[in-house]
């Protein structure tokens, strides 16, 4: 049922994805499908679509190929549902649907204010292979937005012919960008009505392997569009940025009182940082995210009074807010447009179009601008995340707008990771620990994340848990969060007892793994700066095997490091050292495999010779 939600707000929200993969050869072949979409955009900026698949499903795993889903909202109606299923020898139906016939739902959350709902019907069939003839159609009452056409809808699907038809009112214009696309475009005007025709003939059969960038698409824009009473042009990206401007215009204004609140909060404040993290903090502790998606309530945003009187907002009303009150403190910010989502792609740069799905606010300085993500009440001032970083956003400003990006947090000072652990070990092969871990940065998060939503038995039991050595019970800990200027830091301090830290056998004694590894989260921006050192007590002077110093080197693509062991008396001291630096376009499941490999390097750990039976009493 999740994911059946995800894809219905992606298609209300006028979002898209896929999940594609590599071709396989003989892949499995689940159904054929043969569609024909029509897109027809009218005068009033309404646009209907008619859908007409025919759809041969060859198995149960293929019925889910001619699941169908449709959402309705103050801006999409559905205006008719037909299906047929029919038997392909005979041509005898075994089963019809119409729109009575689907089910309805609305899309609700405790966190959200949305006046979605959708209609969805899911097959079954008495045997294989069945035709499956579907027709749907709906009517947008906006054209803000064309979603992008994918011929190949499935994997494991054969697509024999897929074809898209747009017409439109030739002065209103069209824009489109065409990826990967091998088959046929036809253009053709008459009496002030251009249509357009693609198609695309016996696709390959795609598996949950196939290389998303291969993907044939094509993405769709308007030039001339309109949401209700409010008409804009997208030739460019300042068309766009004037729309928006134009939607919010006036509704930033706030009560007297509240402006006295804000002037009194940063009469002592010395630079614009400061007071820019004044009110930030003031926003974070006063004010929670509620995502409201209300007709052009998803475009437009609530007024900043509004706001003020009921303490919650969506991405819109947070960033408006925050942007009135810095105007109040004599500091100009810009409303900005972002595709938001960790791992999301970058947005077409050449296709001036509504790409976005959230609102950030940049604040401009001397230097380098100060960043804000308004939904946040973790985040420090001027700090984004890996959510909203290293992507092109929409500036909104009074005289139209323009394209910037957000930072890329890619070096040092953004992804530091430091530990110190002092181990004191007794003969039955159990440890004293003290450890201290000093986060600063990206991976700083996570500790901001564990003190805000856990409590104390939570945070304990995830120390005991996520350890890097097994076996350990926290006694006493602490976790404490700062930052310096924009950068979240973190600390995490513990104590506790780790059971059989060392393995035993009758002549050797072996530390059990304990070099903490490094792990996806850590590298959320393939940047990590990482040092570990350890500080270990034996209960007796053993001869460290190798001898008492050992050095290993470790290198490979995009990474290099350091591990040193060394004895002196009876401490051993162990210091890693790991420094990553990943291409930004490589592939998660590349990146999982070179993580691998840069963990299986560093598993190193001293093995000890007992010098004579009767001092160690190991087990």
């Amino acid at each position: 049922m999740l994911n059946l939600l995800f894809g219905i707000l992606l298609s209300i929200e006028l979002f898209g994805f896929q999940d594609t993969a590599k071709v396989q050869k003989e892949a499995p072949v689940h159904s054929h499908l043969e569609q024909k979409i029509t897109y027809r955009l009218h005068q009033d900026y309404s646009l209907s679509v008619v859908d007409e698949k025919s759809l041969t499903i060859l198995s149960a795993e293929g019925l889910k190929h001619g699941m169908v889903v449709l959402g309705f909202n103050k801006l999409q109606d559905i205006k008719d549902f037909q299906l047929e299923m029919i038997e392909p020898l005979g041509g005898k139906t075994i089963k019809k649907a119409r729109l009575k016939d689907m089910t309805e739902r609305a899309v609700s959350s405790s966190d959200f204010l949305l006046d979605d709902r959708y209609k969805y019907f899911e097959l079954s069939a008495p045997r294989y292979p069945v035709l499956v003839k579907i027709r749907t159609e709906i009517l947008k009452k906006s054209n803000f937005y064309y979603p992008e056409w994918m011929p190949v809808k499935s994997n494991y699907q054969k697509v024999k012919e897929s074809t898209l038809i747009f017409h439109y009112p030739t002065e209103m214009g069209l824009k489109f960008k065409e990826l990967n696309l091998t088959g046929t475009k036809e253009t053709k005007e008459e009496g002030g009505i251009t249509t357009m025709i693609w198609i695309e003939k016996d696709l390959e059969v795609q598996t949950p392997s196939f290389d998303l960038e291969m993907d044939p698409k094509l993405l769709l824009a308007p030039v001339k569009f309109a949401v209700n009473e409010f008409q804009g042009e997208m030739n460019d990206w300042a068309g766009l940025a004037s729309w928006q401007n134009k939607l919010n215009e006036g509704r930033g204004e706030l009560p007297e009182s509240v402006k006295n609140q804000i002037l009194s909060l940063v009469k002592d404040a010395n630079s614009p940082f400061e007071k820019v993290a004044i009110l930030y903090d003031y926003l974070q502790r006063n004010y929670r995210y509620v995502s409201i998606q209300l007709g052009i309530g998803g475009w437009q945003t609530m007024t900043a009074k509004e706001v003020v009187d009921n303490k919650f907002g969506d991405c819109k009303a947070l960033t408006n807010f925050m942007k009135s009150m810095l105007e109040v403190a004599g500091i100009p910010s810009f409303y900005t447009l972002v595709n938001a989502g960790i791992g999301e792609e970058d947005i077409e740069i050449d296709l001036p179009s509504n790409q976005f799905n959230h609102v950030i606010l940049k604040v401009p300085t001397d230097k380098d601008p100060i960043w804000l993500e308004c939904t946040s009440n973790l985040n420090p001032p001027g700090y984004l995340g890996n959510f909203t970083s290293n992507r092109h956003v929409l500036v909104i400003t009074p005289d139209g707008g323009y394209l910037s990006k957000t930072p890329t947090y890619l070096d040092s000072e953004w992804n530091k990771i430091s530990s110190h652990s002092k181990l004191s070990l007794d003969t039955q092969g159990a440890a004293q620990i003290e450890s201290i871990w000093e986060n600063q940065g990206n991976p700083a998060m996570l500790a901001r994340e564990i003190s805000a939503r856990m409590d104390d038995r939570e945070k304990r039991d995830y120390l005991n848990q996520n350890s890097a050595v097994a076996g350990l019970i926290v006694q006493d800990f602490s976790i404490k969060i700062d930052r310096k200027d924009s950068i979240p830091t973190s600390e995490i301090k513990y104590e506790g007892v780790v059971q059989r830290f060392t393995q035993s056998t009758a002549k050797r004694v072996i530390f059990r793994p304990f070099l903490a590894r490094i792990t996806a989260s850590q590298l959320s921006s393939n940047f990590l700066e990482r040092e570990d050192s350890y500080e270990i007590l034996l209960p007796v002077d053993l001869e460290m095997e190798g001898g008492n110093q050992r050095e290993i080197k470790v290198s490979g693509t995009g990474y290099e490091g350091l591990l040193t062991f060394s004895k002196s008396g009876k401490t051993v001291h162990v210091l890693r050292k790991v420094s990553i630096h990943l291409d930004p376009d490589l592939k998660s499941d590349q990146k999982s495999i070179l993580i691998k490999e840069i963990n299986t390097k560093f598993d190193h750990t001293p093995a000890f010779v007992k010098t004579t039976l009767s001092t160690l009493h190991y087990e």
